[in-house]
């Protein structure tokens, strides 16, 4: 029998969720010795000097903003598609976000359109790797420099992404990563800056000195979160359990099931979340020591399986690599401009696909700031995410390339 293939897994145990599930209650959320070495670990592994980790990428996003004291109005360079909070902190530090539409291949900004978008109030850019595909950084930061911008990179979705032999997040005067949920290095949330700056680091130990104590209840929710789609993911649950589930919730909310995790609000929030500026803790710190090195092996399997599913669906739109690059695919992409019917498609042959549920923020009605970004929509609603994580054996590669080059001749 035919079971679901999952579109995506929890580089968890599920064994290490249910234990953690319990030891939030119960066990030291604040012990230094455990931050500080993972900080130190995650910097070195990045090649950068120092690390501060905060309760979100989008908290340590705020930070690193905020400790330049850029003047209200100052323009930040960003991607038009990406989680809406950390659209929220620009709005929240009085600055004004501009939009500048990406490349189709590499998911990140395109570079005519970058130098037609700067001004003199341009101060800082925020370049991220969607998806884990890498673009020509090189020409990124050359451009970034000759407009003196303040560069942040944001490779939560690209953890071990190089380019000539580099990893991102060493290129620019900070970097973040997610370590949250669906992520390939997974902390049950977090948001990791990494700097060189001796400077810098005094002024980030400061903020991170200023967040309230953690939240338990907030922590036991990250937890719960992972502990439920990992037991989702697992083959048999989803094939007799999940997916049948999903189908009837896309029945009361018509498309939620397209998307990779369901609709998110679009609506403007007035003032941050204090949950947002709750400290990074211990026990997050445990799991990131443990899962750290488990990470290469994983990238390596994935992208393994891109590979074979590339070759053999050669009738596929998948994006093209750039030369010096090193793609991580943290997720699999390819163009279907039917989306819908492509993924109906899929459905009928057991190979669960989506897309993303990050927002389009160039385009949020609430939001006070709009972005001509054709490509963006077109990777906003046509992309879908083709299953290629590790753990799926050598007949699903098969079955998912097969099917792929299927929806590609006959519906596209």
């Amino acid at each position: 029998m035919q079971l679901f293939i999952p579109r995506g897994i929890i580089h968890h145990s599920l064994k290490d969720d249910t234990f953690s599930l319990f030891r939030v209650f119960y066990s030291n959320l604040s012990e230094k010795e455990y931050i500080n070495h993972f900080e130190e670990l995650f910097a070195k592994y990045i090649g950068k000097d120092f690390c501060t980790a905060f309760p979100l990428a989008r908290t340590a996003i705020y930070y690193a903003l905020k400790e330049r004291s850029f003047s209200p109005g100052t323009e930040i360079i960003m991607p038009p598609i990406s989680i809406k909070g950390i659209l929220d902190v620009i709005l929240d530090l009085g600055l004004k976000p501009v939009f500048v539409d990406i490349n189709n291949d590499t998911f990140c900004f395109d570079i005519k359109q970058l130098e037609e978008s700067v001004s003199p109030a341009t101060k800082a850019i925020l370049i991220t790797y969607l998806f884990g595909m890498v673009p020509n950084i090189y020409d990124l930061i050359a451009f970034s420099k000759k407009n003196n911008l303040f560069v942040i990179e944001d490779f939560s979705q690209c953890l071990n992404g190089k380019y000539k032999n580099k990893k991102v997040g060493g290129f620019g005067d900070v970097g973040v990563y997610s370590s949250s949920s669906l992520k390939t290095l997974d902390t049950y949330g977090g948001g990791l800056l990494v700097y060189d700056r001796k400077n810098l680091n005094k002024k980030m130990e400061e903020f991170k000195m200023s967040l309230k104590k953690t939240s338990r209840f907030n922590l036991f929710k990250k937890i719960l979160i992972n502990f439920t789609r990992n037991t989702a993911t697992q083959v048999l649950v989803f094939d007799f359990i999940v997916y049948p589930l999903l189908r009837a919730l896309d029945v009361i909310d018509p498309g939620s099931y397209l998307k990779q995790t369901g609709s998110r609000d679009q609506k403007m929030i007035k003032k941050l979340p204090s949950s947002w500026f709750d400290c990074f803790s211990s026990l997050q710190a445990r799991i990131g020591l443990k899962y750290l090195k488990k990470v290469v092996g994983s990238d390596k399997e994935r992208i393994k399986n891109v590979n074979q599913i590339k070759i053999k669906a050669p009738d596929v739109n998948f994006p093209k690599e750039v030369e010096g690059a090193t793609n991580v695919y943290w997720v699999l992409i390819a163009y279907f401009n039917q989306a819908v019917k492509v993924q109906s498609f899929f459905q009928s042959k057991k190979v669960d696909t989506a897309t993303s549920s990050l927002e389009l923020i160039s385009l949020l009605s609430d939001y006070p700031y709009r972005g001509n970004t054709p490509n963006a929509q077109k990777l906003h609603d046509c992309g879908l995410f083709i299953p290629a994580h590790a753990g799926l054996s050598t007949d699903q590669i098969d079955k998912v390339a097969e099917e792929s080059n299927k929806a590609a001749l006959a519906l596209e």
